[in-house]
C-alpha cells in the first residue's frame, strides 16, 4: 500500500460520508422499528464488530493466532464490512499506534490530540490517509487481502443493496413481522454501522482516558469494563498494551472477552490454532 496524499476534496468526501451515515440513522423516525429490525441491527453489529476485533486486530495486526487463508479472508471480509477502512490500511494505522502510543506521532491519542480528535476527528484529516503502509508489508503476500483493500469502497453499496433486498424479501415473506426493506436497511446497516464505529473509536478515546491501569505500559491505556463488554473484549486495553501479542485481552476470569470466547470456539472446531496468551498472567 503506497503512500496516498489526499486532496481537500477527498477529505471532504470522507466527512460527507460519515455525516451522511449519522444523519441516515434519523430515518428511524420515519420507518419505526420492529423485532426483525432490532435483530438485524444486533446481528450485523456482532458480525462486523467481531470481524474487526478477531480479523483486523488480533489476527492481521498482531498475528495472535494462526489460521488458514480461507478463514483469514472471511474474517478480513467481515472486518471490511464494518466500514472502518480496508485491512491493510487499518493494520498499518494500528501498528503505528502501538509504536507511537500517546506521543505526537499517535494520530488518535487523547493525550496529545484531545478527546474529539482521538475519538473520530482523526478520520477526517489528511494524516488519516497518509500512512505509507510500510509496517504492513508482511500482509502483501496475500493477494486476497490486497483485493479487499483495493475494492474496499464497493463493500459499502454492496451491503446496502444486499440488506435492502433481503429485508424486502423477508418483509414480504413474513408480513407478520411488520418490517420493510427500508426499515431493515436503516437498522441493519446505518444504525449498526454508526454504533460499531463509536464502540471501536472509544477504544482510542475512552480507553486512553478513563479506567484502571494495572500495568505500567508507559502510556495512558486503561482497562474499561464498559468498553470491554461493548467492544467484545477490546476495552481491556491496558492488558492489550502490556501483552500486544495476546489473543486474550480479558486476562482475568471476570474480564468478559467475547472475541476470546469466539477464538476458543474456532480453535475447538479446528479453524484456528496457536492462540497466544501471557501464560504467567492468565487465570
Amino acid at each position: 500500500m503506497s503512500q496516498v496524499r489526499r486532496s481537500p476534496l477527498q477529505v471532504i468526501s470522507v466527512v460527507i460520508i460519515m455525516l451522511g451515515f449519522h444523519l441516515a440513522c434519523l430515518g428511524v423516525f420515519v420507518v419505526g422499528y420492529s423485532t426483525a429490525a432490532l435483530v438485524a441491527a444486533v446481528l450485523m453489529f456482532g458480525l462486523r464488530g467481531l470481524g474487526v476485533t478477531t480479523g483486523f486486530h488480533r489476527l492481521l495486526a498482531h498475528r495472535s493466532f494462526k489460521t488458514g487463508r480461507v478463514t483469514q479472508f472471511i474474517l478480513a471480509l467481515f472486518g471490511s464490512m464494518a466500514i472502518q477502512g480496508g485491512p491493510l490500511w487499518w493494520v498499518s494505522h494500528h501498528r503505528s499506534h502501538h509504536a507511537n502510543t500517546d506521543t505526537d506521532l499517535d494520530i488518535h491519542s487523547p493525550a496529545t490530540k484531545g478527546f474529539w480528535r482521538a475519538h473520530i476527528g482523526w478520520m477526517m484529516t489528511h494524516g488519516a490517509f497518509n500512512e505509507n503502509g510500510a509496517n504492513s508489508r508482511d500482509l502483501h503476500k496475500y493477494p486476497e487481502l490486497k483485493f479487499l483493500q483495493r475494492y474496499y469502497f464497493w463493500i459499502i453499496p454492496g451491503q446496502i443493496l444486499m440488506i435492502y433486498v433481503l429485508g424486502a424479501w423477508a418483509s414480504n415473506a413474513f408480513p407478520s413481522w411488520g418490517s420493510s426493506g427500508l426499515q431493515i436497511l436503516i437498522w441493519g446497516f446505518f444504525i449498526s454501522t454508526v454504533f460499531t464505529w463509536h464502540v471501536t473509536f472509544m477504544v482510542n478515546s475512552v480507553c486512553h482516558r478513563w479506567g484502571a491501569r494495572p500495568y505500567d505500559t508507559g502510556d495512558d491505556s486503561t482497562n474499561n469494563i464498559f468498553i470491554g463488554i461493548l467492544g467484545f473484549g477490546e476495552g481491556w486495553h491496558n492488558n492489550h498494551h502490556r501483552f500486544p501479542f495476546s489473543a486474550r485481552h480479558g486476562i482475568k476470569w471476570w474480564q468478559i472477552d467475547t472475541t476470546w470466547y469466539l477464538l476458543r470456539l474456532l480453535s475447538a472446531i479446528g479453524l484456528v490454532s496457536d492462540l497466544k496468551i501471557p501464560r504467567d498472567s492468565a487465570e
